[in-house]
């Protein structure tokens, strides 16, 4: 996780602070005047002002600022046991961003089941205060932000995957695996190749629209850093494994899904949003062809992909 001391900050629009990712808008809202700062510049492109705005679905989220509640009370539910925490209590879910570093939490939030709306308690150790100007480490990036569209998602008929995607001739293609599989390095040779155009080198969302099933790119990069605010009808999945050569095998449907399963973004100790994607998960493998790629970690993968799929 990047730290929020090191990365270099960029403000949100004053006029629209929200986020826009996978055609969903995270608006925010606050009632003091507070400058807003995003810790990660991949962000950038996901900013309201530099996207259309006509987003139907929405996440509606609200500041607070200084007023901490005590979570003493509440059932944890999941503990990163390095910097974050989650909690439900009546139906609603809390989480605690609580690093070493601090000796209080950083800031607390909470969200309804379906992530339309949240609201988040910022400690004084998130912000800056100078003469007539207030800052704030914006709260609504990672973690926080993948734990809403994760529920938002599940709720909409989407989900997030970990995988690289490509928009290659207006067909979407993603790349799932696991850490180590070859997402970035994949990415990477589609880039220098410049062959279609990356999406991100880590993490997708996967969803349907009025236009069909789609791939999004998200701000949520891997080490190579590519974040691009595009998206791609779904054309294919290509479940990634390096080898010394470069080979490609049709899987079943059952295959699929067993591979899918394993880097899709599931909340397993929620039972109803576990379902809904799981069940989104099968329309997927039903829809989609999906294949496992062997490949060389040189230009030649992206030769073989692209000649393949042109058979």
């Amino acid at each position: 996780m990047t730290t929020l001391e090191t990365v270099a900050p960029t403000a949100l629009p004053q006029d629209d602070p929200s986020i826009r990712i996978g055609e969903i808008t995270l608006a925010i809202s606050c009632a003091r005047n507070v400058r807003l700062i995003n810790p990660d510049p991949t962000y950038h492109a996901f900013l309201s002002g530099a996207i259309a705005r006509n987003n139907k679905s929405q996440i509606h989220a609200r500041l607070i600022l200084g007023k901490m509640p005590d979570l003493s009370g509440l059932q944890k539910i999941f503990d990163t046991r390095e910097s974050w925490t989650l909690y439900e209590d009546a139906g609603e879910y809390w989480i605690s961003l609580h690093p070493a570093m601090y000796p209080d939490p950083f800031w607390i939030a909470r969200f309804d089941r379906r992530a339309s709306r949240v609201v988040v308690y910022c400690s004084a150790s998130s912000q800056s205060a100078e003469e007539k100007k207030h800052e704030l480490v914006n709260p609504l990036c990672y973690p926080l932000d993948q734990l809403l569209f994760m529920y938002h998602l599940a709720y909409r008929d989407g989900m997030m995957v970990h995988a690289a995607g490509v928009d290659l001739s207006g067909r979407g293609l993603i790349f799932p695996g696991c850490s180590g599989a070859g997402k970035s390095t994949l990415a990477r040779l589609f880039a220098r190749c410049r062959i279609g155009e990356a999406l991100s080198d880590e993490r997708v969302i996967v969803r349907r629209t009025d236009t069909g099933l789609q791939v999004f790119g998200t701000p949520w990069a891997g080490t190579e850093g590519i974040a691009r605010n595009g998206r791609a009808p779904l054309a294919g999945m290509f479940f990634l494994k390096q080898d010394n050569s470069n080979r490609l095998q049709e899987l079943s449907a059952e295959q699929a899904l067993e591979r899918l399963l394993q880097v899709v973004s599931i909340p397993w100790y929620d039972q109803e949003a576990m379902s809904r994607i799981i069940l989104f998960s099968k329309s997927i493998v039903s829809q989609i062809p999906a294949y496992e790629l062997n490949f060389k970690a040189d230009a030649s993968a992206v030769d073989f992909l692209v000649q393949s799929l042109s058979v």
